[in-house]
């Protein structure tokens, strides 16, 4: 069974100005400035119709439990993928995939910035999915978390960033 994640950002800045930073070519030099992943852009591409997909390769974070190890990259990176669509009604909406060779499972979600009083809130939210019997659930039960950590953290660059 799939563990869901959810988190949400507020950010003091517009839908555009914060979509234009987060699929912009420093955002991946950003997050490794600030949270020491070696973030890296691997491509970022606009779409004719107003979107954009954007594609980072960082570091997994130290700490992975010795019962995980079997099931990491050697090379200890993990791909993330963003799709964004073109803006309806104010609002940006995207799905993401993080991703690496040999992985028994699946995380990947959706998300949005949509304006509120005080600028836009970045919010993602998904699933993690691992087809391993036995240690599946444990493992969705450390990574679930660690995904939403992971975009509150990027939640405070992005803020560092606007301001």
């Amino acid at each position: 069974m799939a563990k869901p994640l959810s988190t949400s950002v507020d950010v003091p800045a517009d839908v555009e100005t914060t979509w234009r930073l987060l699929t912009g070519p420093a955002w991946p030099q950003a997050q490794d400035a600030a949270l020491h992943d070696a973030s890296t852009l691997v491509s970022a591409e606009p779409t004719p119709a107003g979107g954009a997909t954007m594609v980072v390769s960082r570091l997994l974070p130290d700490g992975i439990p010795g019962f995980m190890q079997a099931f990491t990259p050697k090379d200890g990176r993990v791909t993330q993928t963003d799709v964004w669509e073109p803006a309806a009604n104010g609002v940006r909406r995207g799905t993401w995939n993080a991703s690496f060779p040999g992985s028994p499972g699946t995380i990947e979600g959706r998300m949005t910035i949509e304006p509120t009083a005080t600028g836009c809130r970045w919010h993602v939210e998904g699933s993690v999915r691992v087809k391993v019997p036995l240690l599946g659930g444990r493992i969705e039960s450390f990574l679930a978390p660690l995904v939403e950590r992971l975009v509150d953290k990027q939640g405070e660059v992005l803020r560092d960033q606007l301001s």
